[in-house]
């Protein structure tokens, strides 16, 4: 069985998904292939659940993106589907926290990571990837002085009639 059939064969519970990560785990010259699933801007199934495996399996390693950081940041930005983003945005997060990794970024690289999370913020109808946007973009908020100004005006347009995902967000980044 290849990778794509056993993406269409998930039925995209935790379980599943578990299994899924283990079998990249003990095959790990599929990633690519989940990698490339996972960044098509295509929205069918087994590019959606490409992205949920992503999520699972490269959270325990981020180290697995460096190879692939400007693909996966190209990937990330052309995702319109909240159900492709939010896993997008939260590997992205994760990744960018780290301080090792944001020291190796080109400023090419940096400004990417700003626009997706722009993008994400202004597109996204869900909270999730509009919240770990929300938090990517405050590692990189001293980027360049306009990104600070920019974040203040949506959270400011934003936060009144915001629910709690994103208020939270919010304080978590205040």
């Amino acid at each position: 069985m290849n990778l794509k059939e056993i993406l269409l064969n998930s039925f995209s519970s935790a379980a599943d998904r578990d299994r899924e990560a283990a079998f990249i785990h003990q095959n790990p010259s599929c990633f690519k292939s989940l990698l490339q699933l996972a960044c098509a801007p295509d929205q069918k199934r087994e590019h959606i659940v490409a992205s949920w495996i992503l999520e699972k399996y490269a959270l325990n390693q981020l180290d697995c993106l460096d190879s692939f950081f400007t693909v996966f940041l190209k990937g990330t930005l052309q995702q319109t589907n909240d159900c492709k983003r939010r896993p997008m945005a939260k590997l992205l997060y994760h990744y960018c926290k780290n301080e090792k990794r944001r020291k190796r970024m080109t400023p090419e690289q940096i400004d990417s990571i700003v626009e997706i999370g722009f993008s994400y913020m202004l597109a996204s109808q869900k909270t999730a990837p509009m919240a770990f946007a929300l938090k990517t973009l405050d590692i990189f908020r001293d980027h360049k002085p306009w990104i600070e100004e920019e974040l203040q005006a949506f959270i400011e347009k934003k936060l009144p009639n915001s629910g709690a995902g994103f208020q939270s967000a919010v304080r978590q980044i205040s």
